[in-house]
């Protein structure tokens, strides 16, 4: 544990992000602080409860002013889980640079990169240097998974857009087929899946949203949100059923023990740049997923994974659970010369007229969202009921600037 780091996280999602944290918190401490209108509040500041090392708030300038105080002699890295692709995560990285510019005591603003290769939601190739999505897997990997039912399939379904409905979730034949599925079986559903609806601007697309409910009420296999290591139940199975757009792919070629990987492509999907697609079997309607299974039950399918673990290792260095480290290192977050801000007084006025000039120009809803005064219902009220105001209405449609 370091006694001179802390790491602050600004928390917009449910699960999502869960595991991510508790790597960060084998390290140091970390801060949460959840948005008002964060759907999960409540469940998030449970899930955390019992772990010492991470210290729960609500999201606020003057909330994370005053824990910047309260850090005296530690250095603050602040986290950002959203991804810079979108606007949501360009507008954070903004208000946290405006911050540290009269704050010398955080020393970094690192956008994490949650996802690894292939997962199309994080595209700087800085945000992939190390295999953070492994480390808690690591560190806990002889803790036992806990299985209601035994399964040989794990079924892995990403989401996509309204104006690009891709996935698997949005194949209705494929779901209908998943749904009645005889041989043994487990489906993780993205965390995402489990709060569409009620995030402001993170949903399932509506037919994807149908197929969920669908699957909630008829397979007895859904896993459950709270069993929230993805590598555990990949490492447990013989069969991953997933996206092309994903990185559950290139998590599963980690394994050693020749595991059959079925990926979900369409035409849209397609990338002849792709490299990893020489270790899965695609298939692009329920007719070849069908004659997959049917053949590998059969013991009639090639098992392309044999060298899979070598192709990992070209992407990525050999997961040891020490990686939190090594992101020290590299980010020379450990190099930071020694001062004593104890006595060092942060004038927040200052600092919240800064803040202000800079997204005065920006009054638009993820704006407000990013900074975090208002509640959902408030940001509805003062954009959507607005006649003069449908900035609203076209953030909402347009899931592009998200």
């Amino acid at each position: 544990m370091s006694e001179n780091l802390t790491f602050f996280v600004p928390y917009h999602t449910g699960y999502a992000h869960a595991e991510l944290i508790q790597s960060f918190s084998s390290y140091t401490d970390v801060h949460l602080f959840i948005y008002k209108w964060n759907p999960a509040y409540d469940y998030i500041k449970e899930q955390f409860s019992n772990i010492k090392q991470v210290h729960c708030h609500e999201f606020s300038i003057d909330n994370i002013l005053s824990e910047l105080n309260e850090q005296k002699h530690r250095k603050v890295v602040i986290l950002l889980t959203a991804s810079t692709n979108y606007l949501f995560g360009q507008l954070q990285l903004r208000l946290f640079r405006t911050i540290q510019q009269y704050n010398p005591s955080i020393i970094d603003v690192y956008p994490i990169g949650h996802c690894m290769y292939g997962c199309q939601s994080c595209a700087y190739a800085y945000t992939h240097c190390l295999p953070i999505t492994f480390t808690n897997y690591m560190q806990t990997k002889n803790e036992k998974l806990t299985l209601e039912k035994d399964y040989d399939i794990l079924i892995c379904p990403s989401y996509s857009f309204e104006g690009a409905p891709f996935s698997l979730l949005s194949n209705p034949d494929i779901i209908e087929y998943i749904a009645q599925l005889k041989f043994p079986h487990a489906i993780k559903l993205h965390p995402l899946a489990y709060e569409s609806g009620k995030h402001p601007f993170l949903a399932l697309t509506k037919l994807e949203s149908k197929h969920v409910e669908e699957l909630s009420q008829i397979s007895k296999n859904l896993i459950l949100n709270k069993q929230l290591s993805t590598l555990k139940l990949i490492e447990h199975a013989r069969i991953i059923i997933c996206d092309s757009n994903s990185s559950i792919p290139f998590e599963t070629l980690y394994f050693h023990d020749k595991k059959y990987i079925f990926v979900y492509e369409t035409s849209n999907d397609y990338d002849e740049q792709d490299d990893r697609q020489n270790y899965f079997h695609k298939f692009h309607n329920v007719e070849q997923l069908k004659n997959l299974i049917e053949q590998y039950y059969n013991h009639q399918l090639e098992c392309k994974t044999e060298n899979s673990h070598e192709f990992f290792l070209e992407k990525y260095n050999e997961p040891d659970g020490k990686e939190i480290e090594q992101l020290a290192e590299v980010r020379q977050w450990t190099n930071v010369d020694e001062q004593d801000n104890s006595k060092e007084k942060y004038d927040r006025d200052t600092i919240k007229q800064a803040v202000n000039e800079e997204f005065k120009s920006n009054v638009t809803p993820m704006a407000l969202y990013v900074l975090g005064d208002h509640t959902m219902s408030e940001i509805v009220e003062i954009f959507f009921n607005n006649p003069e105001n449908q900035l609203f209405d076209v953030m909402q449609s347009n899931v592009d600037d998200l």
